[in-house]
């Protein structure tokens, strides 16, 4: 009862939206087509910019660590369980960040042998390994590692807030490690799932919904896009 309940609300969410559901969608056929050699820049400019960001973001979160640890000395006793929590949390931010890289910056051997390889074969591999990268990209900003961040964050908050009972160093703590760490997942490179490669299709099978108003009727279905 409640998927069809929900069914029929989309239904009549759609139906009053018929005008701008009969607007015309752009064409993956209609995409210009991009050639090997910008594939294969493309791909290495990325390679380059997911190592920088790489390392930059595991140099912060160091930094981060050593900071919490190295205070330590010259702080009161009871504050001493906050920056501990903190500099914990850096550490696994920072170990993280460096042994999970973006698919793209292992691309370099395998881009390497598709130049030696024909150029149909060349052609082949270049739209694949773009697929798949485009494909990590858009993963690595997909809502699990949101909710992932949260819950981290959370977690390391209410360690401090409820373990330690330093309320508002706990909220501090959780705020700022979410903030610092949807910071980290929004500056990481998406060059490669752009409208320029749009023609070339994802690597994954995926269902999509479809609406479409012909002849005044709705018409709802599902296709496959691979």
């Amino acid at each position: 009862m409640r998927f069809g309940f929900c069914f029929s609300l989309v239904c009549a969410v759609s139906s009053c939206s018929a005008r701008l559901l009969a607007q015309s969608l752009p064409s993956d056929a209609s995409a210009a087509p991009v050639d090997d050699a910008a594939i294969d820049a493309a791909l290495r400019e990325q390679a380059g910019r997911a190592h920088t960001h790489r390392y930059a973001w595991t140099a912060i979160n160091g930094g981060l660590a050593v900071a919490s640890f190295a205070v330590l000395p010259v702080i009161q006793r009871g504050s001493r369980p906050d920056f501990i929590v903190s500099g914990a949390g850096s550490v696994l931010g920072a170990v993280a960040t460096f042994v999970f890289p973006l698919r793209v910056e292992t691309d370099a051997a395998e881009l390497d042998a598709a130049e030696r390889s024909s150029p149909e074969e060349r052609s082949r591999r270049l739209r694949a390994l773009l697929r798949v990268d485009a494909d990590d990209e858009r993963d690595r900003l997909a809502l699990p590692w949101h909710a992932l961040n949260l819950g981290v964050s959370v977690l390391a908050g209410g360690i401090i807030a409820f373990g330690f009972h330093h309320t508002l160093s706990g909220v501090g703590q959780g705020v700022g490690s979410f903030v610092l760490g949807e910071a980290q997942l929004f500056t990481q490179p998406t060059g490669l799932d752009k409208p320029r490669f749009s023609g070339i299709p994802s690597a994954r099978l995926e269902l999509l919904p479809q609406i479409s108003i012909q002849n005044r009727h709705l018409t709802v279905g599902v296709t496959t896009s691979w």
